[in-house]
């Protein structure tokens, strides 16, 4: 399988990264962490960012030890053509669920915010038909697309933090209250939001860089979406108290920019949802990338771009099926074990195992 156009700078991959690690959790993102660890949710967010960085280890780990090869090339070579040809579907059904639902919560903000009376299925198709056209043109333009839109996220921290001259900083005390147990269960709510950077796994050959130098991109980008994702956390605990208020906020961020307007923006929280609809849209063409890609690897076809509309025809039926807050749930509680999976056990099996075998090639050659 080859990109029509494949080749993007190390600069670019940060962008790339940033905005595959940030989605459509960053609403909901402060709720979620908060229900379960109140005033030291931050605490955990932190953690998350920490966990995910051993993963990007792991991962970074393996790409460097194939440099030339994605995952979906690396899983034949390793495992055979059977079992791997098993695991690329696994990984594209993997893909094709977890965007899905991200298409599916988008829908569900949309409809509870901007257009309740518009069915969900014209919001999903619409945005479906702007992800195809981002990701049908190749890497090299999504990277560049991914750099122009990446400043939107200091304009939503700019939103946030104007609406933080109300806050209360007595809201984060005590610190440290809670168990480390409930603090690592909330860091487990924070760390699927920032899932995306096992983007890596699948572009880091198409990356004009050193195998350090990829390492380095990676890591800054996920420290700064560790930081991104604290600070909104923060933002939320202070804004809201955390033992009441926040448990009946579940978008604490646009229930905090609502209260406020402007000579020339009236509506701040529809202002909010405009750029947060760019950040959906490039999480959302990340998984349609991977699928695609995927099922163009099992066929051994050379362009994924002509599995993009069947893709998203899966797309958009899968995301037809959950219906508001308990379905969420559900698929959340089936996705939670496919994240470990597919993210943290797979690669690091694929590591341990790559290791084996060149230190047997080394011994057969001895």
């Amino acid at each position: 399988m080859k990109l029509t156009a494949n080749k993007i700078t190390n600069k670019q991959l940060v962008f790339m990264i940033i905005q595959a690690q940030v989605g459509v959790g960053i609403l909901s993102l402060p709720h979620d962490v908060a229900l379960i660890a109140k005033q030291d949710a931050w605490i955990s967010t932190i953690i998350a960012g920490v966990f995910s960085q051993a993963i990007i280890f792991v991962i970074w780990g393996l790409c460097r030890r194939f440099p030339d090869l994605s995952l979906y090339q690396i899983l034949p070579k390793l495992l055979g053509r059977v079992f791997g040809k098993i695991l690329i579907l696994s990984y594209s059904l993997y893909f094709m669920v977890t965007g899905s639902l991200v298409l599916a919560r988008y829908s569900d903000i949309i409809d509870k915010w901007i257009l309740p009376h518009t069915p969900n299925w014209i919001t999903m198709l619409l945005m479906l038909l702007t992800c195809i056209y981002i990701v049908s043109e190749g890497l090299t333009s999504i990277a560049r697309f991914y750099v122009l839109v990446t400043p939107i996220l200091i304009v939503l921290v700019v939103l946030i933090s104007y609406a933080m001259k109300d806050a209360n900083l007595l809201y984060l005390f005590p610190i440290g209250e809670h168990s480390i147990p409930t603090i690592l269960k909330g860091s487990k709510e924070a760390a699927f939001s920032m899932l995306g950077f096992e983007l890596f796994l699948f572009i880091h050959p198409y990356v004009q860089s050193s195998g350090k130098e990829k390492l380095v991109a990676i890591t800054t980008a996920n420290m700064f979406v560790t930081i991104f994702y604290t600070f909104m956390v923060i933002a939320s605990l202070i804004f809201f108290e955390p033992n009441v208020d926040i448990a009946l906020t579940p978008e604490p961020l646009l229930y905090m920019i609502k209260a406020y307007s402007f000579q020339v923006l009236e509506r701040t929280d529809l202002f909010f949802l405009s750029l947060w609809l760019v950040i959906v849209a490039t999480s959302i063409s990340n998984w349609l990338l991977l699928s695609s890609m995927g099922l163009a690897s099992l066929l051994r076809k050379k362009h994924y771009a002509r599995f993009l509309p069947i893709v998203a025809g899966i797309y958009l039926v899968l995301a037809l099926i959950p219906d508001q807050g308990k379905d969420f749930e559900r698929f959340n509680q089936v996705l939670g074990p496919s994240h470990y999976i597919f993210i943290v056990i797979i690669p690091v099996l694929l590591l341990i195992l790559s290791i084996f075998l060149t230190k047997k090639e080394v011994v057969n050659k001895v």
